[in-house]
């Protein structure tokens, strides 16, 4: 129970630092589990010392449980204006199967413009895993875990700017926002964004399919929703 109410907190807690807040809310349709409904909360700082932290939180229910819990800590420091270097730190505990993960990211990642309209990136790097069975754990399992592994994450797409107010995105990536997949399970997503105004937010729909590759089989098809709220 406190390990429910400790992450449910920080939805708000967060808050407290936040120069933006990115709402999502997406339905995830599975292919041998329960579908899902999860709801994140991101938390984005003005810069500090040059760095750009990020806090997140997500919750996740099928139709009748509460199935996971997880939240993440990243901090960012852009060189240039096309490069950035980034490490993050992410804990997700599925309640029913009482498995916790953790993960350690580290990424570099290269934007590059292309006639102001058309934005090209590409970000690889490292993680590890750290899995610890049998029991929820508060806090990420980085020591005493039953068994680790670690891999490479990338990701690369497109970015095109149809107007001030209009983007699309599409992307293949083996990580997003809070999870990171194994090189062999990666998710293909297309995103829309309009911005109604320069100074008010942004609403985002996305579309995701997320495969298991060699096997020829569809993992998870997700459609979501989302916003950015500009705080100052």
């Amino acid at each position: 129970m406190c390990l429910k109410v400790f992450l449910l907190s920080l939805f708000f807690s967060f808050s407290v630092f936040a120069s933006q807040i990115s709402l999502d809310g997406r339905f995830e349709v599975q292919n041998t589990q329960r579908d899902l409904s999860h709801l994140t909360a991101i938390y984005e700082s003005n810069p500090l010392l040059g760095l750009n932290f990020q806090g997140l939180a997500r919750l996740s229910t099928s139709l009748k449980d509460l199935e996971t819990l997880g939240y993440g800590a990243s901090a960012s420091i852009p060189l240039f204006s096309i490069f950035e270097f980034s490490t993050r730190i992410s804990n997700e505990n599925w309640l029913n199967s009482a498995t916790s993960l953790s993960h350690l990211l580290f990424l570099a990642q290269l934007k590059i413009n292309l006639f102001s309209v058309v934005e090209l990136f590409f970000s690889g790097g490292w993680y590890k895993r750290f899995v610890k069975l049998n029991k929820p754990y508060l806090l990420p399992n980085l020591v005493g875990a039953d068994f680790t592994e670690h891999d490479f994450a990338v990701a690369l797409g497109t970015q095109i700017f149809w107007t001030p107010r209009l983007t699309t995105l599409f992307k293949v990536s083996t990580f997003e926002d809070l999870s990171v997949y194994n090189l062999n399970n990666p998710y293909i997503q297309a995103q829309l964004s309009y911005q109604p105004s320069p100074e008010g937010g942004t609403w985002m729909v996305y579309s995701r399919y997320k495969l298991l590759l060699g096997f020829g089989r569809l993992d998870s098809l997700s459609v979501g929703l989302g916003t950015k709220i500009p705080l100052s």
